[in-house]
């Protein structure tokens, strides 16, 4: 039986759309005739054929497999040197066939290097993976060491901006716009405050309009001006544990409207350097074997069925450990997570390599193996 996977980590890949003048029936015969089209989103490969294009534009697939159900969005995906997901409508199904009109096509920016080895499947296993700590008491871990490491990198990343500064959270600080972060998890930049200008992105919480819905707009507009503060941001920072703890946040208000933008970035780099240092401190070694499934220059699949691995992804999703082909010295590479799924009773991880250790043989040495095993 197959069924679908279920996502519990998957990093955004970057899309554009796929390019409107290519003709989508002569993109799945050429597909078709190299690395094949698969059905997105189940435990096994799922091989599609594309059999025509309808007078209205829907288009006819037939399933090697019929997969126990399919929903009402359904995804069709290539991988030649880059990688394409198209989504369909459904609009009927009979047998192992499906009509579906297309609703979205896109693709990546970037393109695969290297291809994959699944030939190591048996061959090779993962061990001694380095992962966060699970167990943390969080009241020691955002103690006044933690306090002073994110006022040090602070005041060094935002050397420029003497006027910004930390503050810590406690049952004491109370605000509208404290509220709002730690309800939406996003900064505040506000560009003008006399108009409530926010900063053009999605990567910030508007509040206006909830100022305006709860008649407080007016109110915050002369807040602001009786406190001679032109332009502001707010950045909150969460340590993410079984869940996020909001932490303290970072902040910068000036007379003059408008901050540069520049400062949103920094606000990322004090955050990113924190995470890192407060984490790396809590780690531990699990001494156990796990499955790979396949290997290549840049990254690995693994077979997952420890858990104490999956909550430690949760709360920090990168981690060492050591790749032990047979009869060879362990190959020591730490791994950022792209992607986490469910699949019946194991989990599937696919990792980016961030580095291997040693000298530059060590990462020569594993690219020999990749090439031995094929």
């Amino acid at each position: 039986m197959i069924n679908r996977v279920k996502i519990h980590f998957d990093q955004e890949r970057e899309y554009v759309p796929l390019e409107a003048v290519r003709a989508l029936p002569e993109f799945f015969k050429q597909m078709m005739a190299g690395n094949g089209l698969y059905l997105k989103g189940y435990d096994s490969p799922v091989k599609v054929k594309f059999k025509g294009e309808r007078p209205d534009g829907a288009h006819i697939w037939e399933l090697e497999t019929m997969p126990e159900m399919i929903e009402t969005i359904f995804t069709i995906q290539a991988t030649p040197s880059f990688h394409v997901e198209i989504d369909y409508e459904v609009q009927n199904q009979k047998d192992n066939l499906l009509l579906g009109k297309a609703i979205d096509r896109r693709q990546t920016y970037i393109t695969r290097q290297d291809p994959r080895n699944e030939k190591v499947r048996g061959n090779v296993v993962a061990s001694n993976f380095l992962i966060a700590k699970t167990n943390i008491d969080f009241s020691k871990l955002t103690g006044v060491s933690s306090q002073v490491i994110l006022s040090d990198i602070q005041r060094t990343v935002l050397r420029n901006y003497p006027q910004s500064k930390v503050v810590f959270t406690s049952a004491s600080i109370h605000s509208d716009e404290i509220d709002l972060m730690k309800e939406h998890k996003k900064p505040i930049f506000i560009l003008d405050t006399e108009t409530f200008e926010s900063f053009p992105t999605d990567e910030v919480f508007d509040p206006k309009k909830t100022f305006e819905d709860e008649f407080l707009l007016d109110d915050k507009v002369n807040e602001y001006k009786k406190k001679k503060i032109g332009s502001y941001i707010y950045y909150p920072l969460f340590i993410q544990m079984k869940e996020m703890h909001f932490f303290a946040y970072l902040s910068l208000e000036t007379e003059r409207t408008r901050i540069p933008s520049e400062v949103l970035d920094l606000f990322k780099e004090v955050e990113r350097t924190f995470q890192e240092r407060i984490m790396d401190s809590n780690t531990h070694i699990l001494d156990i074997k796990q499955n790979v499934l396949n290997v290549s220059r840049g990254g690995v699949a693994l077979e997952v069925n420890d858990m104490e691995i999956i909550k430690a992804l949760k709360v920090k999703p990168t981690f060492t450990l050591d790749i032990n082909f047979k009869l060879q010295a362990p190959i020591r590479m730490a791994v950022e997570l792209r992607h986490l799924e469910e699949v019946n009773d194991y989990y599937r991880l696919g990792g980016r390599i961030t580095g291997v250790s040693g000298d530059k043989k060590a990462k020569e040495i594993y690219h020999s193996l990749i090439e031995f095993f094929n």
